[in-house]
């Protein structure tokens, strides 16, 4: 009898523990599923790439897709760090956007995803700035002087970007890392650092609170190409880009709608997204007014060649563990590598 109950406890408790694994499954976006058909998508967004709440806020692309019978939810991330770890986790997303050196960092740490389109962006907004009175007056004068950098960003590669078309090399300065929030504080106050490399809205925002120069920015460093040198990338799941890449397809569709809507309307755009992140309208307009063509591309050659060359500095840098391919083809939608 002892026997038989014990067999009895231990079949309830693993009828309970299977049940709550289930549950779990469940809650993942992509095993909400009906028979092989998808019925809810989750879609991470962040204040740093913009685009993507403007899809949000317009509501069109929730539309669309219930008109295919899946619900949407939306996801607030505070760095593409983060929303990388939840792609394809439980209770996770589905499809998000972010920089390219998280896209680096997650592919060198073996995260499954899909880049499946990349986003022409910001040409000026990426800078090195100085204080107004600083004696510093170009990149070659960082000779020695500590910069903040925020370490494994789009940033600390446009200052090591800077440094060598300057003919410097990264050990020639005093790079000091340090999160946005904290250098702006410290930016106002003076003292603590000589330059900082940062990005919209960060640097509209120090532009308005504090007497500034730009020594260098992206559009000065990379030229015509500065809007894809530092450009966001969408990315999805492995199991949404192969099972409803259709889905994907109009997504992008809404994404490349958005970013033509904000161009020519970057007074409207502001306004939306000031609202939406509870932000100074007079900054976000700044962004918008210098945040590029906003157009979406797709994977190719050129544009993996530039995202294999940040991913190589950062290795150099030894800010990455190791190196990545950036053309395999498992992550990169469409792409063929010819």
């Amino acid at each position: 009898m002892k026997k038989f109950r014990f067999v009895s406890i231990v079949s309830i408790l693993m009828a309970f523990i299977l049940a709550l694994a289930g549950c779990g499954a469940q809650g993942q976006s992509q095993s909400s599923k009906n028979n092989g058909k998808l019925t809810h998508l989750s879609i991470g967004y962040q204040q740093g790439v913009p685009l993507l709440t403007t899809v949000k806020e317009q509501g069109k692309l929730a539309e669309r897709l219930k008109k295919k019978g899946i619900s949407l939810s939306w996801h607030q991330f505070s760095s593409t760090t983060d929303m990388m770890n939840a792609v394809g986790v439980s209770n996770g997303i589905d499809f998000g956007g972010g920089g390219a050196t998280a896209n680096i960092f997650a592919q060198a740490s073996g995260k499954k995803f899909v880049k499946v389109a990349a986003q022409d962006w910001i040409s000026h907004g990426s800078a090195i700035l100085v204080r107004a009175n600083s004696s510093i007056k170009s990149v070659a004068d960082l000779k020695g002087k500590t910069v903040a950098v925020t370490k494994g960003s789009a940033q600390q590669y446009l200052l090591v970007s800077a440094l060598k078309q300057a003919g410097m090399k990264y050990s020639d300065i005093k790079p000091l890392y340090i999160q946005p929030s904290e250098a702006l504080a410290a930016f106002k106050k003076g003292g603590q650092f000589d330059a900082w490399a940062i990005w919209d809205p960060i640097t509209a925002q120090a532009q308005a609170s504090t007497k500034t120069r730009v020594i260098a920015d992206n559009g000065s460093v990379f030229g015509k190409e500065a809007g894809l040198q530092t450009a966001p990338y969408y990315f999805a799941t492995p199991s949404l880009v192969k099972n409803h890449p259709d889905v994907v397809k109009i997504i992008l569709d809404e994404l490349s709608k958005a970013g033509k809507w904000a161009k020519k309307n970057p007074e409207a755009s502001a306004k939306l997204l000031s609202k939406a992140y509870n932000s100074d309208y007079k900054i976000m307009l700044t962004e918008e007014e210098r945040a590029g063509s906003r157009k979406i591309v797709p994977i190719t050659h050129d544009l993996l060649s530039m995202f294999q060359t940040q991913a190589n500095t950062f290795y150099d840098l030894k800010v990455v563990p190791k190196k990545i391919d950036a053309y395999d083809k498992s992550y990169n939608w469409n792409f063929k590598n010819n």
